[in-house]
């Protein structure tokens, strides 16, 4: 299911960029616009939530610098799109 909202937000425009993949440190998430109830949510592979943000400005940052290396799952979302993306942290 989580790929299939992927694969439908991307198909559309996405509002919002999440990168670099695969990261190192730091983990950005970019909204083209001011968007009100934006948030989002960091997930190891076990669906452990690990980092929460409500509120997100236009640029963003998230640290991983204490996080073990492996996958994660991030889940940005605002009142009309969740966008949901695995990353590979070095």
């Amino acid at each position: 299911m989580q790929d299939i909202i992927t694969e439908i937000n991307s198909s559309r425009g996405s509002s919002f960029s999440v990168y670099p993949n695969p990261l190192k440190g730091e983990v950005y998430i970019d909204c083209k616009t001011e968007i009100p109830n934006a948030s989002c949510e960091v997930f190891d592979l076990k669906g452990h939530l690990i980092v929460g943000n409500k509120n997100l400005s236009i640029k963003n940052t998230i640290s991983f610098t204490s996080f073990p290396s492996g996958m994660y799952t991030i889940k940005v979302r605002d009142d009309n799109e969740v966008v949901i993306k695995k990353f590979l942290k070095l």
